[in-house]
């Protein structure tokens, strides 16, 4: 297996000679700046865009984006545009868009996918939301946002599907098989793990308060936390639902993970909740 790094260009130009398909996942989903976020989303893209471009011409390239470069919308209308008529609201959104615009801009063939929030066992955000679902006061924004999630497994259904239809020219945004809120989804992760949130709404107003301490430290320690100023930012937005019209027409992608059975195999994953059929999960 070779292994490589976005801030390398030497080593991207040889992993990329002659290569047919490219699948570029990497990328940052917290940092401690805004330099942060571009060095790897946008920096890094550039890099390996021009690798595949000097090396392997003819490939498809497959960029992994995100919901957030597109921007808030509470209906998916917008989530399918292209990068330079998008308007996101964070800093890590501008990153992965500007990582787009790298893309379409090439002389690649490209399809650019973008996920909504995404969940699965072991992935650190997740294990952050269950450690929020099930601590005895669940905080919460005073007002519920619609959301798309969807599971990893599906990305990885959709993200095979695109390697094999490769559709050319294609922005498609993400959808899970069901709709749910910000509230809601906490509800449903605390009832994965067999447990009752207790919701406690917060201002606003007191959670960037709190952000701003825990950004401070983050430039002082170098270490990025996913609370931050500008999650905050996302969190202010109206709602975060994805179209995946374009993504059934496409590459015939039909998410098949409910939520609910996604819930219960990130439950089970951190010993949170037993498997079907009695058995309980040996995974840290």
């Amino acid at each position: 297996m070779w292994r490589g790094d976005l801030a390398d260009a030497e080593a991207l130009a040889t992993a990329a000679d002659g290569v047919d398909l490219v699948l570029h996942l990497a990328g940052a989903v917290r940092a401690w700046n805004r330099r942060g976020y571009d060095q790897a989303n946008n920096d890094g893209t550039q890099r390996l865009v021009a690798a595949v471009t000097a090396r392997a011409p003819a490939a498809h390239f497959v960029l992994v984006s995100s919901l957030a470069a597109a921007g808030p919308s509470v209906d998916g209308s917008g989530s399918e545009q292209m990068p330079d008529r998008c308007h996101p609201v964070s800093a890590y959104g501008e990153s992965k868009r500007r990582g787009e615009l790298t893309v379409v801009g090439s002389k690649l063939a490209w399809t650019i996918v973008r996920p909504p929030v995404v969940y699965g066992p072991g992935d650190a955000a997740t294990q952050l939301l269950v450690r929020q679902a099930c601590a005895p006061l669940c905080l919460v924004p005073p007002r519920p946002r619609p959301l798309s999630v969807i599971s990893v497994r599906d990305v990885t259904t959709a993200l095979l599907l695109a390697a094999d239809c490769r559709p050319r020219a294609a922005v498609l945004p993400l959808d899970g098989p069901e709709r749910t809120d910000t509230h809601a989804l906490l509800r449903a992760i605390a009832a994965a793990c067999g447990r009752r949130a207790r919701l406690l709404p917060v201002p606003l107003g007191i959670a960037a308060a709190v952000a701003g301490v825990c950004d401070v430290w983050a430039s002082l320690t170098h270490r990025a936390s996913f609370f931050s100023g500008d999650k905050i930012k996302e969190l202010r937005a109206d709602g975060w639902v994805a179209d995946g019209v374009a993504a059934r027409a496409l590459l015939a992608f039909v998410p098949m993970v409910t939520l609910a059975a996604g819930l219960l195999e990130v439950a089970v994953a951190a010993g949170r909740a037993r498997a079907p059929g009695g058995a309980t999960s040996t995974i840290a």
